[in-house]
């Protein structure tokens, strides 16, 4: 149902973007949200988690969706440094569709030794976001148990930068080539340990 969605609604923009602002990050399905908050916590359900964590914007319907399935909270790392945040953890992201830095914060407060954390996000791309993610949950002192996205885009290799933390990383969706000429969305096949 995932696959068939993203084929159906997804517009190929060039050979490494696709839009999903239909759907997912901007426009929100919810029955396709409810979807993919029930397959990711399929994937996850066998583990301890106390706290989903994504970085804004996009990943936060996601995370909800899943923290809510999950029983834990949904945590988001916030774009800039609020004045009022209590003791920030910060790291530093260049942007691989925008070309733009972009600092996120997350309060001490909120993400205390004592979590369980899977880091949720609607693309795994170069896998830039979800490793500053990782570094802040190291940093917090918390205990890292997964990564889940919710399209993977095979070609930009995003899974390495994640793999070394020895956690599992799962995406319901992966794609292995993006046509713009034809709009054609080449995913990983199923029978080949694929998903969708």
């Amino acid at each position: 149902m995932i696959r068939e969605w993203v084929r159906r609604e997804g517009r190929v923009l060039g050979p490494e973007f696709l839009q999903v602002d239909g759907f997912l990050n901007h426009r929100i399905a919810p029955e396709f949200i409810e979807a993919v908050g029930e397959q990711l916590a399929t994937r996850f359900e066998t583990l301890e988690i106390s706290c989903v964590l994504t970085a804004e914007a996009a990943g936060n319907i996601v995370a909800y969706e899943l923290a809510r399935r999950l029983g834990a909270r949904a945590l988001y790392a916030k774009k800039g440094s609020a004045a009022t945040m209590s003791r920030p953890i910060k790291r530093t992201v260049v942007s691989p569709t925008k070309g733009t830095e972009a600092v996120f914060s997350i309060s001490r407060d909120y993400l205390p030794p004592d979590e369980h954390v899977l880091i949720v996000d609607d693309f795994l791309y170069q896998g830039k976001t979800s490793a500053a993610l990782a570094d802040m949950v190291a940093e917090s002192g918390a205990t890292l148990v997964g990564f889940g996205f919710v399209i993977e885009k095979l070609f930009a290799h995003g899974r390495d930068a994640l793999e070394i933390h020895e956690v599992p990383v799962e995406a319901l969706v992966s794609i292995q080539s993006l046509d713009p000429e034809t709009g054609d969305i080449r995913f990983k096949d199923m029978r080949n340990g694929g998903n969708g």
